[in-house]
């Protein structure tokens, strides 16, 4: 990503305090002050001025939005009488630079939904992604409370679960861990300690990725995340509780604040998703989320109904938007996404389930993936310059030469010490993945 920073922006015919005086008037009840400001904008022609009015939507009630239409209509061209149809355009035209004030404006719009927005947003803080894109997702910082250290069973006392029922499945110091989805799809975010190995486990319920991450610090400790409230092209920004840096759900890396300027990316490890049938006969040994602690603190103070698929329905219709769109997949088709060596591709479930057994070189990694059609579990694994078919039965892989491979969760085996490591990836809706990555490659079968 490319440094963004206010500073950069191009002069304007308005100082700041003119801005703040526009947008708010132009936000305000008072018909006449909304009609008086879109004049003056009008007269002054600016499209530095698009950004804040864009974001000045968002908070102002839609009875008195018309007059924010007709000032965007007239300084763009284009009319358009949404917000999120606002934020795509604005996400299109990236030759649209902000005014001068524009971060300062958009930190006190923030600092309205909760005054801790100004320790990420705080003055000269660095910027790897465009704030204009950034939304709020219409809750706090921390409003969605993360799992710290939550307690776990073993999984024969696990009786809560159904078989069929997905879960987020990791081995950290040879140890496994069942996460499910019932439960983090209210959570959305965990900080654990699997096999004595920091884990965070970030959940984008919108764009449908879950995705492990080894959460180290650069002096060796580990980060703890929350989420935190705002958005980038409908993916979820975590923030850290030691720098207050934003972090992207679905590339690891730091985007804005302290840790952004170094270059941070949090490294992925392999996560499974699968159902809580398949992870349990792989690992047998593996413990999982005890739910009744979580219900006695979270079932009355916030409303979490731990059913499965409850989650779902309660945010049925939300939706964020993004500008990168492609027709090439169904918006929601889930894929397989793998980055690797500056590259990145899709995997289509579906066509995975229905092959079983894919070789295939992504970047500069040649890969086997193994999809499982009853559980709907992926795993992708280094192949060197082996080639890879299904075993009889399904059970295991069988090389080029006849050798037999057992499909570990940590590495394919030879049984004679041979390993092939694991490789991570992990689950997305088309629509995220390709907001993120357009020259992602597709494989088609």
């Amino acid at each position: 990503m490319v440094p963004v920073s206010p500073a950069a922006a191009r002069p304007s015919q308005i100082e700041a305090a003119e801005l703040a005086e526009l947008g708010q008037a132009l936000m305000s009840s008072k018909r006449g002050a909304r009609q008086q400001a879109r004049k003056r904008v009008l007269e002054i022609g600016d499209e530095s001025l698009v950004p804040p009015l864009v974001d000045a939507i968002f908070f102002t009630p839609r009875n008195y939005r018309v007059d924010l239409y007709k000032t965007l209509e007239g300084l763009t061209g284009e009319k358009l009488t949404g917000y999120y149809e606002w934020i795509e355009y604005l996400g299109s035209r990236e030759d649209i630079e902000p005014h001068p004030a524009y971060f300062d404006w958009k930190v006190a719009l923030l600092a309205n939904i909760d005054p801790d927005y100004r320790k990420i947003f705080y003055p000269g803080a660095p910027l790897e992604i465009r704030l204009e894109e950034v939304v709020s997702g219409g809750v706090r910082l921390a409003g969605i409370p993360a799992l710290d250290n939550p307690a776990t069973l073993p999984a024969g006392e696990a009786r809560y679960l159904r078989p069929s029922e997905r879960v987020f499945g990791v081995v950290a110091g040879g140890e496994a861990r069942a996460y499910p989805l019932r439960i983090l799809s209210w959570h959305e975010l965990l900080n654990d300690v699997v096999g004595g190995e920091p884990v965070t486990l970030s959940y984008c319920t919108l764009c449908g990725s879950g995705i492990a991450y080894r959460p180290r610090t650069p002096a060796g400790g580990a980060y703890t995340f929350d989420t935190s409230g705002l958005l980038y092209r409908s993916n979820k920004l975590m923030v850290d509780r030691q720098t207050y840096s934003l972090w992207s759900n679905l590339t690891g890396e730091a985007v804005v604040g302290r840790a952004a300027p170094t270059g941070a990316r949090l490294e992925v490890i392999p996560a499974t998703l699968t159902t809580w049938a398949d992870w349990r006969a792989a690992n047998p040994e593996t413990t999982v989320l005890d739910l009744a602690p979580l219900k006695r603190e979270y079932a009355g103070r916030y409303g979490f109904d731990y059913v499965p698929g409850a989650a779902d329905r309660a945010r049925t219709g939300v939706a964020f938007p993004v500008w990168r769109k492609s027709n090439r997949l169904e918006r929601n088709t889930e894929v397989y996404a793998v980055r690797a060596g500056g590259a990145a591709k899709a995997y289509p479930l579906g066509l995975l389930a229905r092959r079983g057994v894919v070789n295939d070189r992504v970047g500069d990694q040649n890969l086997v993936l193994v999809s499982d059609a009853e559980s709907g579990a992926v795993r992708a694994y280094h192949r060197g310059e082996r080639t890879f078919t299904a075993a009889p039965e399904g059970k295991g892989l069988i090389d080029a030469a006849g050798t037999a491979w057992r499909v570990d969760e940590g590495a394919l085996e030879d049984g004679t010490g041979n390993r092939l490591e694991r490789f991570p990836g992990h689950v997305a809706f088309w629509f995220g993945w390709f907001g993120f990555y357009p020259h992602t490659e597709v494989w088609e079968g």
